[in-house]
């Protein structure tokens, strides 16, 4: 089984169903949206297309009222635990999002707007291999309804999926979004979902310091909190110094140099020395007073 078809358990996927189609009957005995539908039996004889208009029904202005009147009302006459499941469909997220990934179980649905945030889903009704191929990803999808249930997150089957195609600067912005949302919030794997994870400062500083993009993308950022603490700005340098050390390699190699230990101060190299012990003692004679260690010591093992 690929990654895209993985599912619920038969169990879980049919106790989802029931009780969504329950609710969709409530919906429809409230708005009279498809008449001839009375009874989950009834709503069974429909195409999941020709239920459209009673599902989009439900999320609206008033979903969380309507899901409470149900839960109080009990029209199907449901077990407490059953109820308490509906319930919790009240922190439904609903709207646009970008598909960026399968993994093992999931797929990661990517919420884009401010702040980004990434949700690990789970099919129901529908395995996404179905709708799309892993190799199309990332796609914009919208009319997607995430919800709660038995600890994970799952989709409802309807699914709209837009034809644009992501490439040069925007997929790039998607792939900032993404690593942006796992630093801020992790992926989420339950709703509601969690607060923003309280990063320190150096931790911020990291994040932003990661790569290119991000250096380029939090600049004023990176500045505020560099000039904070010395350590912080010992952070700086040590980050400016290994992305050096990534490109360096390749440069010492081309000249056929053996193993050395190399300080880079940002992108210069200022000292070099057979042992790393050599080095550090050479940074204490040379550079400023408090700022021996702001230096990236780089092995190079060619």
């Amino acid at each position: 089984m690929s990654k895209a078809d993985r599912r619920l358990s038969e169990e879980s996927e049919q106790r989802f169903l029931d009780l969504y189609a329950h609710l969709l009957v409530y919906v429809n005995d409230r708005f009279d949206v498809i008449e001839e539908i009375e009874t989950v039996a009834d709503l069974e004889q429909h195409y999941t297309d020709e239920l459209l208009p009673l599902r989009n029904t439900l999320y609206n202005e008033s979903t969380t009222d309507l899901i409470e009147d149900f839960v109080e009302a009990n029209p199907a006459d449901l077990s407490d635990a059953d109820l308490e499941q509906v319930e919790a469909w009240t922190d439904f997220v609903a709207g646009e999002f970008v598909v960026v990934r399968y993994r093992e179980d999931d797929a990661i649905f990517l919420d884009w707007t401010e702040p980004p945030k990434a949700y690990a889903v789970r099919p129901a009704r529908l395995p996404f291999a179905e709708l799309w191929d892993e190799s199309a990803l990332p796609v914009l999808v919208s009319s997607v309804a995430l919800l709660p249930f038995e600890g994970e997150i799952v989709y409802d089957g309807w699914v709209g999926v837009k034809n644009i195609i992501f490439g040069g600067s925007l997929s790039t912005d998607i792939d900032d979004e993404y690593e942006e949302a796992k630093h801020r919030f992790g992926i989420i794997d339950s709703l509601p979902a969690p607060g923003e994870d309280e990063k320190t400062d150096a931790e911020e500083l990291r994040f932003y310091m990661k790569n290119k993009r991000n250096r380029e993308r939090y600049g004023s950022e990176i500045e505020q909190l560099r000039e904070k603490t010395d350590e912080l700005e010992r952070i700086y340098h040590q980050e400016m110094g290994k992305a050096r050390a990534r490109s360096l390699g390749r440069e010492l190699r081309e000249l056929g140099l053996n193993e050395a230990y190399v300080a880079i101060y940002d992108d210069r190299i200022i000292t070099s020395s057979p042992s790393e012990s050599e080095v550090r003692e050479l940074l204490e004679e040379i550079m400023p007073a408090g700022k021996a260690t702001h230096p990236y010591i780089y092995h190079f093992d060619p």
